[in-house]
């Protein structure tokens, strides 16, 4: 089964937390003109993509149980 990378184009736009890390690896292309973005996106192979994805992944869940913890508290 092939993998959709566009389930992933809106990580280009921003933050599902909202608000952003400094060292977040979307970060850079964020910055970029939207056609940039998406050129810039399109032109990654599937390893790099791959690799961002795994990245952000392990951010939002590391993030998603901050929150979770904090709320209980």
């Amino acid at each position: 089964m092939a993998k959709s990378y566009a389930n992933y184009y809106g990580l280009i736009f921003g933050c599902p937390i909202g608000n952003e890390l400094i060292d977040c690896d979307f970060r850079a292309v964020r910055q970029l003109k939207t056609k940039e973005r998406l050129a810039y996106y399109e032109a990654m192979t599937e390893h790099e993509k791959d690799v961002l994805i795994e990245k952000h992944q392990k951010c939002l869940s590391v993030r998603e149980k901050k929150t979770l913890f904090h709320e209980s508290q």
